[in-house]
């Protein structure tokens, strides 16, 4: 069977289980992980103010700590997603993460200058959060098939339900142990991506196990032939017919005849025998190494003839148990025996993997990056006018960062100031939940996220208005809402934009374009925090990229011409079938 089949056969029936037994654990792991990452990330405005009063630290600069949290994150991830997933399994990957995690908040909470944020916060944090989230969002699709939306909805909600508990609880510890003992607390509660990442047990253990089964089911075959001594039981042997009681004495005279006959031939012409068998003996083995040299490719390499005799003695092994030398034999040339064609397309497929014998840096860069990116998704005009209006509009999103700050700027207290973040969250889950209901109601997915950005940009500008506590806690749930379709809708939409095998190219992109504009719209924001003494300028630039940002999402759903109804070849239905301007 070729390497081919092989592989669409292991995609039909994959060693692990799909929708079953243990993928619920790897489910509840990857709920875990995202859980506590939601919680310490989009909760981390509680911390804002702590550490900013704590090391005397201006907004800009802890607004740096967490845009390079941001980077780290987004670059980390690339790159966890591409090489880490080659060399490493998702547990060993969710295993560092958790461990850099911890040594972040310890360093944080022995931290004596603001600037150790950057190493402790900005770095550690960064990629152990980058090396923990991919690994395990892909491990969970890769044990869901049938029920893999629920999954994707799990993991959407569950960091937003993590920054909803965290708030209170950070707000809780901070008054009751300080700054540094709830940054202590955290450590040991990020310890449980330890737990996280003994549950997240790889498919290549399945398959591994499966190979460790047919060593059993093999040794049981060897045990069967033999014997209660532990000796190998001879095979059944046909008994002589001089020896045969039950042989007729006419049939055994006659035997005796024909042997006679023809040991006074061998004693005749001894020579002739002998030159005989001398002959093939000297020219059996040169034919054989001939054979073996056109085989090979006329390939003397020593490593190479050190393995084939390796394996050659490896099918002889089993000779012992039954299984006649020339059928080896057979078995094992034909196994050797490739066309030229073969050849040809494995010395093809040798310089097009991602890492050949003779490759050099960059090419493998090259081929990863072709493999991983397919620049086709740049030509469709659609995605590339979505990503930009993405890029503009997931900067409203972050905003939660710094709604306790703004709620201490408008005189609140330190718990009220960080009910807002809770509160926000509820408003996000409710969108989220919103969004889907509305695009299986069959209302547009663009049209849905266009009303949700064009709200948020308004509210943005009037922030000015909000200058107490109910107020602005309708102004966190309303942004709240808004922000929602953006989390649950955005994956549909590039399934609508792009084809199928170019929806993880599309994905890539936009992960990309997320982590770049929260990086510079973050860093952004503290320095006119820091230069205007409030929020109403950052806010107010949130709100028109959000504006700007509904423009180029329309624009790209002006780009998908109207349905058009279709006979479907198979069901001889009409359907109703999108077409893509390009």
């Amino acid at each position: 069977m070729s390497e081919r089949k092989q592989q669409q056969q292991s995609k039909k029936n994959p060693p692990q289980p799909i929708d079953e037994g243990w993928s619920w654990l790897i489910l509840a792991a990857a709920v875990l992980v995202t859980f506590l990452w939601g919680g310490v990330v989009r909760a981390f405005g509680v911390l804002f103010v702590e550490l900013r009063t704590e090391f005397g630290l201006s907004t800009s600069l802890l607004s740096l700590v967490v845009a390079l949290h941001t980077a780290l994150f987004t670059i980390g991830g690339l790159f966890a997603l591409t090489y880490g997933v080659r060399y490493l399994t998702g547990r060993q990957c969710v295993f560092i993460g958790a461990i850099l995690a911890v040594l972040s908040f310890v360093f944080s909470s022995l931290a004596k200058n603001g600037l150790i944020l950057f190493v402790s916060y900005g770095f550690l944090l960064g990629l152990s959060f980058s090396f923990a989230i991919g690994p395990s969002t892909l491990l969970v699709s890769l044990y869901f098939k049938e029920k893999r939306n629920l999954t994707t909805w799990c993991l959407q909600m569950s960091p937003s339900i993590g920054a909803m508990l965290s708030a209170p609880l950070l707000r809780g510890l901070i008054d009751r142990y300080l700054l540094k003992g709830c940054l202590l607390i955290m450590a040991a509660i990020l310890s449980h991506f330890l737990l996280a990442s003994v549950l997240m047990r790889p498919p290549e253990l399945y398959k591994k196990w499966q190979r460790f089964k047919k060593k059993i089911e093999k040794n049981r075959m060897k045990t069967t032939l033999l014997g209660k001594d532990g000796f190998p039981v001879e095979p059944f042997r046909a008994r002589s017919p001089t020896s045969d009681s039950t042989f007729s004495p006419l049939a055994r005279q006659a035997m005796l005849q024909r042997m006679k006959s023809r040991n006074d031939d061998d004693d005749e012409n001894p020579t002739s025998v002998q030159s005989d068998k001398s002959k093939k003996k000297l020219i059996e083995p040169e034919q054989k190494k001939t054979e073996n040299i056109e085989e090979r490719g006329h390939d003397t390499n020593p490593t190479k003839q050190h393995t084939e005799n390796w394996r050659q003695r490896a099918m002889y092994a089993s000779y012992d148990f039954g299984i006649s030398a020339s059928f080896l034999e057979q078995r094992y040339n034909s196994s050797r025996r490739r066309t030229d064609s073969d050849k040809s397309n494995k010395s093809d497929k040798s310089n097009n993997s991602f890492l050949s014998e003779n490759a050099l840096v960059k090419g493998c860069l090259d081929v990863t990056l072709k493999k991983c990116f397919k620049t086709s998704v740049l030509c469709n005009p659609s995605f590339v006018l979505f990503c930009v209006g993405f890029t503009l509009g997931i900067p409203t999103a972050i905003s939660v960062l710094f709604l306790p700050d703004v709620g201490i700027d408008n005189h609140l207290d330190n718990t009220q100031s960080a009910s807002l973040v809770s509160v926000y969250m509820i408003g996000e889950i409710i969108g989220q939940i919103t969004a889907v209901f509305l695009s299986y109601r069959r209302i547009d997915n663009f049209i849905i996220l266009i009303t949700s950005l064009i709200v948020t940009g308004i509210i943005y500008n009037l922030l000015r208005i909000f200058f107490n506590l109910s107020l602005l806690i309708l102004f966190s749930l309303v942004i709240g809402i808004c922000s929602g379709p953006f989390q649950s809708l955005h994956a549909n939409i590039i399934r609508r934009c792009v084809r199928p095998e170019e929806v993880s190219s599309g994905m890539c992109l936009l992960h990309f374009a997320q982590g770049l504009s929260w990086t510079v719209v973050i860093a952004i924001t503290g320095f006119l925090r820091d230069l205007t003494g409030s929020y109403n300028m950052s806010f107010t630039i949130l709100g028109s990229l959000g504006v700007a940002s509904s423009i180029f999402i329309a624009a790209s759903r002006l780009c998908l011409r109207k349905h058009r109804e279709v006979y479907h070849p198979e069901t001889g239905e009409l359907e109703n079938q999108e077409i893509i301007i390009k």
